[in-house]
């Protein structure tokens, strides 16, 4: 494989070669956002990011999909603009609506999308409930006499 892919190394289980990058991915999430996010998703980024922080549950190696939520939300801004500017529905020759306006289609789109990758971070409320553990309460142990008698049934 290496002489075929000359930037590739192969490194031996026990090497003394270590990555330095390896524990990289749990670092935490970094609060200012990326450079290349408008605005708005930078600014969603913003109000987010000290959040998630403080729980501690998303890690840098989750940081492409908050990215992607964010820029999803920035287009749905816009597609929500464009609905509102020009109309849910494109008409025909006739003045009959004939279809669903791109901004439509596209707010439609952001919405699902923003809905699978806020449940797969956690953003949800569903999915925040998931992440909380309840333990069921100790049941008080009860000391019967009818017990030593082997009913066979729990008393």
């Amino acid at each position: 494989m290496p002489e075929n892919h000359p930037k590739l190394t192969i490194l031996p289980a026990n090497s003394d070669k270590s990555c330095s990058d390896c524990n990289d991915d749990m670092k935490d999430i970094q609060i200012t956002p990326p450079a290349h996010l408008d605005d708005e998703a930078s600014k969603l980024w913003k109000s987010l990011t000290p959040e998630i922080r403080k729980l501690g549950y998303l890690k840098k190696v989750d940081q492409p999909e908050l990215e992607m939520y964010c820029v999803y939300y920035s287009m749905f801004l816009k597609s929500e603009k464009l609905v509102a500017d020009n109309g849910m529905w494109l008409e025909d020759k006739y003045g009959q609506l004939a279809k669903r306006s791109p901004g439509a289609v596209q707010m439609d789109s952001c919405v699902k999308n923003m809905k699978s990758l806020g449940h797969d971070l956690g953003l949800t409320f569903d999915s925040g409930l998931r992440q909380i553990t309840v333990e069921e309460p100790e049941k008080p142990k009860q000391d019967s006499p009818l017990k030593e008698v082997g009913f066979g049934a729990d008393v």
